[in-house]
């Protein structure tokens, strides 16, 4: 019989006290891991889409008060063409004027600058000519010579009816007042022609005036956006001095390709939009269609006259034009819905159609011609179907992740 070494026992039962709990822990793992449940299926966001193979969209009846989705019947109507086109905006030729000398001479005096706001009438500067002189001593002279011929002839009259002049002496003197008079109104005329104002020629006849002056003034009210002139420049004639514009009235200048010019007239209804202002439209009116075609870019010149009463506009700004179609000028019916209810996936035009059971179906389209808000589809929609409007874009995004 075999016995054990000294020690033995104690050894084993010193193991068996560090390696029990471990054993023991093992255990109670495995068995309490045999009782717990499985974990539950995660549920999808409340606000979130799920779409089926067969592409139907189902929204989760507690997301619909928090993204409502609202639709449109698919409808036949008479549905005349939009054209919508970027353009520039510029002067109103009607209300934009270039003021300078009609003579040579030397700035003397300066009234206003750029930026500034003036009359009708206003003036902006003072010129300084030999020849505005000679004109204004030609005037007063030939005034003079007038003046005296009317007084000559109110006296031969007189006398004539007296009988103590001939009447050969009267005939005389009414010849040589008509001569008189028609000196001075050729000096009239020449001194106007030099830029001379009536009120300018009544202080020469009252005072003698400024001798060898003339005022350069704006023939229309509003804004001095150049000046190209200084104190003791001297001038040539027909020089742009300044630059005046009423801002209150724009053009927008298009360029239509002639595949659009069937569908533009005179006065026809524009709005106008501009990224300085998102969201705004601005009502105008097609003022002018061009009747030549361009040869280079196969385009003609389209004119957008609307007002500016609150400045918004600029010279030199894009704008967006959208030319509004007049549906009474077209006779054929169409198949059309809203424009907000078309979405674009991959490149290829689609919708949301409504199914009685408030599910969504996505439907590529054929679209065709838009106008007002509204887009034709020539194929992939049937009259009378529903399609998702406001929150068609949410479909889209869903239908995305």
């Amino acid at each position: 019989m075999m016995t054990s070494p000294p020690g033995f026992w104690t050894r084993i039962l010193r193991a068996l006290r560090y390696v029990a709990p471990a054993i023991l822990g093992i255990l109670a793992a495995v068995w309490m891991g045999g009782m717990r449940e499985p974990l539950p299926r995660q549920e999808p966001s409340p606000a979130s889409l799920q779409e089926d193979r067969n592409g139907i969209l189902r929204l989760p009846q507690h997301a619909s008060p928090k993204n409502p989705i609202e639709t449109a019947v698919a409808t036949k109507l008479r549905l005349a063409r939009d054209v919508e086109v970027v353009g520039s905006v510029s002067y109103d030729a009607d209300h934009f004027a270039e003021v300078g000398p009609l003579i040579a001479g030397r700035i003397v005096s300066l009234e206003v600058g750029t930026g500034d706001s003036v009359k009708s009438g206003q003036v902006l500067a003072s010129l300084e000519s030999a020849e505005v002189g000679q004109a204004q001593a030609a005037y007063l002279t030939a005034r003079a010579g007038a003046m005296a011929a009317q007084a000559n002839l109110r006296r031969e009259r007189e006398l004539a009816e007296r009988r103590v002049s001939s009447e050969r002496e009267r005939e005389l003197a009414e010849a040589h007042a008509a001569i008189e008079d028609a000196n001075l109104a050729a000096a009239t005329q020449r001194m106007r022609a030099l830029g001379l104002r009536p009120e300018d020629i009544k202080v020469l006849e009252r005072s003698g005036g400024w001798p060898g002056r003339v005022s350069l003034v704006s023939p229309i009210a509003g804004v001095v956006l150049s000046r190209r002139v200084s104190l003791g420049q001297s001038v040539q004639a027909a020089t742009s001095a300044f630059q005046v514009a009423n801002l209150s009235w724009l053009w927008v200048e298009l360029e239509l390709f002639e595949k659009d010019l069937s569908a533009v007239s005179k006065d026809q209804k524009v709005v106008l939009r501009t990224e300085v202002y998102p969201g705004k439209t601005f009502p105008a009116r097609v003022a002018y269609v061009g009747q030549v075609i361009d040869e280079k870019t196969r385009t003609a010149q389209v004119r957008i006259e609307f007002q500016n009463a609150e400045g918004l506009f600029r010279p030199g700004q894009f704008v967006t034009a959208t030319l509004v179609g007049d549906p009474e000028k077209t006779m054929a019916e169409v198949l059309a819905v809203p424009r907000k209810a078309v979405q674009t996936l991959e490149g290829k035009p689609l919708v949301f159609v409504a199914e009685t059971d408030g599910t969504f179906r996505k439907r590529t389209v054929e679209l065709g011609l838009s106008g007002g808000g509204q887009v034709e589809i020539r194929s992939g929609l049937a009259p009378g179907e529903r399609v998702a409007t406001d929150g068609a874009f949410l479909l889209k995004s869903e239908l995305l992740r």
